[in-house]
């Protein structure tokens, strides 16, 4: 029988799942801060969860894939480290069933993309991988540089929206 591994952010646990389920638990520190003062018992945390830091080479990889779908802005540090710590796990544990629990659209988009194996708490309905393209509302100039902020030529406040599929 696999290993099932369930890699959780925080609204896993707002949903209860690592209290309720069999299989080995994983988080973030970032995340645990996330959810910190929330109503989480710390102890049935750290009885149940496994808390880890992710690797640089899987951070990287996570930066750059959230570029590709123009989800950089999106991502928190705790998004980013809990996407890059289930690529860890998937290298390291091979054989094993290795899902991400998140609700958070931003991070099963760049999770697809990274060929990350999803299970969500309370979305309901198709989920569909969107790529996203920064423009701006004023003129309609569309720009592949996420890290702009306003327009070069009218200096409207810019704005992201999906990209049209062909």
């Amino acid at each position: 029988m696999n290993e099932k591994i369930h890699v959780l952010d925080s609204t896993a646990f707002f949903a209860g799942i690592p209290f309720q389920g069999e299989g080995k638990y994983f988080t973030t520190y970032q995340v645990l801060d996330e959810v910190r003062g929330r109503g989480v018992g710390a102890q049935l945390i750290h009885s149940r969860v496994h808390i880890t830091e992710p690797s640089k080479e899987s951070v990287q990889k996570v930066k750059e894939a959230s570029n590709r779908t123009g989800d950089k802005k999106s991502l928190s540090e705790a998004d980013t480290s809990i996407l890059a710590v289930t690529l860890d796990l998937v290298k390291s544990r091979m054989g094993a069933q290795v899902i991400l629990v998140t609700d958070d659209f931003a991070v099963r988009n760049v999770a697809e993309v990274i060929g990350i194996n999803l299970s969500e708490t309370a979305i309901r309905g198709q989920w569909k991988q969107i790529t996203w393209v920064t423009y701006c509302k004023g003129c309609g100039k569309e720009y592949p540089d996420t890290k702009r902020s306003v327009c070069e030529v009218c200096g409207t406040k810019l704005s992201r929206k999906p990209k049209a599929s062909n």
